[in-house]
C-alpha cells in the first residue's frame, strides 16, 4: 500500500481529482481525504494545530497553502492515482510514504 498526497491551489480542482479517482480509477472514497494544508489548520474537531510541511509541499509562489488530497492505494494503482491527481492539477512532487 502507498500513500499518494497531492497539493491543489484550489478547492474545485481538488473536488474534480476525487471524482476522477473514484469514478475512473474506482477507488472507494473513504480511502481519499481532503484536508486545507498548511500550518495554522486545527484537525477536525480540535483546535490542535497540523503542520503539513512534512510532506514537503510549498504554495505555489508561497501564496495561501491550499487544499490537500491524500489516498491509500495499492502499489499497482500508485502510477494512475498519481496522473490523475497531476491531470486535474495537483501538485505530487513531495514524496509518497509506503505503508
Amino acid at each position: 500500500m502507498r500513500t499518494i498526497t497531492a497539493l491543489f491551489d484550489l478547492r474545485p480542482e481538488a473536488e474534480r481529482a476525487v471524482e476522477t479517482l473514484v469514478q475512473q480509477l474506482n477507488l472507494p472514497r473513504e480511502k481519499i481525504q481532503v484536508l486545507a494544508a498548511g500550518a495554522e489548520n486545527a484537525t477536525a474537531g480540535t483546535d490542535e494545530k497540523r503542520s503539513e510541511s512534512h510532506h514537503g509541499f510549498k504554495a505555489a509562489g508561497g501564496a495561501v497553502p491550499g487544499i490537500m488530497v491524500s489516498l491509500l492505494v495499492q502499489d499497482d494503482q500508485a502510477a494512475a492515482a498519481r496522473d490523475a491527481l497531476a491531470e486535474n492539477g495537483g501538485r505530487t512532487d513531495g514524496p509518497d510514504a509506503s505503508a
